[in-house]
């Protein structure tokens, strides 16, 4: 069958900086990430809106900040929790946004235009997941398990070069390899880092065996010429001082884009944000749709002059960050000065790096950069240029010639933090304007159903809500299209979704 769509395959890897030779660190043996460059482009300016996987990954499947959405804080959302379950970081309920704007999961709009979706196997959206987002979402997911010919928006995540990897697979590695280890700047000369930084370069390299695996299928069926490739990690790299950071090691991330055109090749400095991953498909596949994106589209156009990020919580502890940059500056908004940069995560200190770290600031061993990092205070403001100076050690506000580029980025910092609805609220402050004090979720309308011979039409009867549906007998949900005639079977079922509200399921008898 002939198929006249691009198919899309993401292939997202967890917790990398720019440690691949397509950045221009060799340590680790890439081919087939390099192919995959050689064939499309390579980004320099990449950036997710937070550092941390839950939020990352919320912004990437809506198009939109994790600020607007409510998803900010890590961890809020727990898929298993039961009603009220107390979070014990927070002391407050688990719960999953509730976002005041319009907000739906782009990959509905690709199903209901006929794309064949699937995720294997992580969600992670620190909200739950819309049910009509997939048409399979398990280890098990593939665009082999679709209709042959049918075009796939497919995603493959990687879960070897995350951060828990580097204890659970780390060897004792010989004296001669360790004198060989390739340091992140400024990390102090140490084997036990060194062990700890070379196993996360073995799990790239086995990283970019498996990618090899899933091209090789692709190849295999022929979609390869016909299939548009992302290669990108959901943050900055595993180590202290990257993964949860608001300074480049957390937000500037490895991406690779291979087109269906091959004329578009090589480098591009453009400013991508992952806000933009959603409308950027839409965009390729020519599909329009009524919810609207804070992200805006990177195929073969250069929109955005700046790129925003916060962070917030990090399971126990709180510090209020804000950033904007522009493709030659960057300008950081502390919103708690009397604290260090440093934030201890309980979960990290599994990490030899991170205790022999804590050991040298006891003993006062530690360089200027991890001394700054440990410091006890901020600064308001840190002003960057990151064209030059990737790991921000050199906070320019105390040049008088720097205040016009001050200026302009506070202004235009300032101007998206006036525009998030959930980012300059506390946690528990947020919740009270998300739900009732007793935090119950709230429910959807009944749809209404309009049956006559020639079949049946949906109302849905709320605002802002996805709508699905299917004969009783079938797993998978249809996406349903407003004004949309549909012929069931037999009895079916009727699905309403919108974030933050109970998911409402309702059996209508033919």
């Amino acid at each position: 069958m002939a198929q006249d769509k691009p198919n899309f395959l993401w292939l997202v890897c967890e917790d990398q900086s720019l440690f691949f030779s397509i950045y221009g660190d060799s340590s680790a043996k890439t081919p087939n990430i390099n192919a995959l460059a050689k064939d499309g482009v390579v980004y320099q300016n990449c950036h997710t809106p937070s550092p941390v996987c839950a939020p990352s990954r919320s912004s990437l499947i809506t198009g939109m900040y994790p600020t607007t959405l409510g998803t900010q804080h890590m961890r809020a959302y727990k898929k298993s929790a039961t009603a009220n379950e107390i979070n014990p970081h927070t002391k407050l309920p688990y719960y999953s946004a509730k976002p005041k704007k319009p907000v739906r999961f782009f990959t509905e709009d690709l199903r209901a235009n006929g794309y064949y979706c699937t995720n294997n196997a992580k969600e992670d959206y620190n909200m739950i997941c819309s049910p009509l987002a997939w048409d399979e979402s398990s280890k098990k997911a593939h665009w082999r398990n679709r209709v042959e010919g049918q075009a796939f928006f497919s995603v493959f995540n990687f879960n070897i070069t995350h951060e828990s990897k580097v204890w659970q697979n780390e060897i004792n590695y010989s004296k001669e390899a360790l004198e060989n280890v390739r340091l992140p700047y400024s990390f102090p000369e140490d084997d036990g880092i060194k062990s700890d930084v070379l196993t996360n370069y073995k799990n790239i390299e086995k990283l970019d065996e498996q990618i090899g695996i899933i091209i090789d299928q692709l190849k295999a069926d022929g979609l390869y010429d016909n299939t548009i490739i992302f290669f990108f990690s959901d943050h900055g790299g595993p180590f202290p001082h990257y993964k949860r950071s608001i300074y480049e090691t957390g937000l500037r991330v490895p991406m690779v884009a291979k087109w269906v055109d091959d004329t578009w090749s090589g480098k591009s400095y453009q400013l991508i944000s992952f806000v933009d991953f959603a409308p950027t498909i839409l965009d390729v596949a020519n599909i329009k749709r009524e919810f609207p994106f804070e992200g805006v589209s990177f195929f073969k156009k250069d929109q955005r002059n700046y790129i925003y990020a916060a962070t917030d919580r990090f399971d126990g502890g709180t510090d209020t960050r804000r950033s904007v940059q522009s493709k030659g500056y960057k300008l950081i908004y502390n919103g708690d000065t009397t604290s260090p940069v440093f934030r201890r995560v309980q979960y990290r200190q599994q990490m030899k790096t991170m205790r022999l770290l804590d050991s040298l600031k006891e003993s006062q061993q530690l360089g200027t950069y991890f001394t700054n990092w440990f410091s006890k205070n901020k600064n308001r403001f840190e002003l960057y240029e990151v064209s030059e100076d990737y790991y921000e050690t050199n906070n320019l506000m105390s040049y008088p010639r720097y205040e016009r580029v001050f200026k302009t980025l506070q202004k235009e910092l300032f101007a998206w933090m006036e525009e998030s609805d959930f980012g300059n609220l506390s946690e528990s402050t947020m919740l009270d304007s998300m739900f009732t004090s007793e935090m119950t979720i709230p429910k959807l309308n009944v749809p209404k159903l309009i049956q006559n011979d020639k079949g049946c039409l949906i109302q849905s009867n709320n605002d802002y809500v996805s709508v699905g549906w299917r004969n009783k007998n079938e797993r998978v949900w249809k996406i349903y299209s407003t004004n949309q005639l549909i012929q069931p079977k037999d009895d079916f079922e009727i699905l309403l979704f919108r974030p933050g509200y109970e998911v409402l399921l309702k059996t209508f008898e033919k």
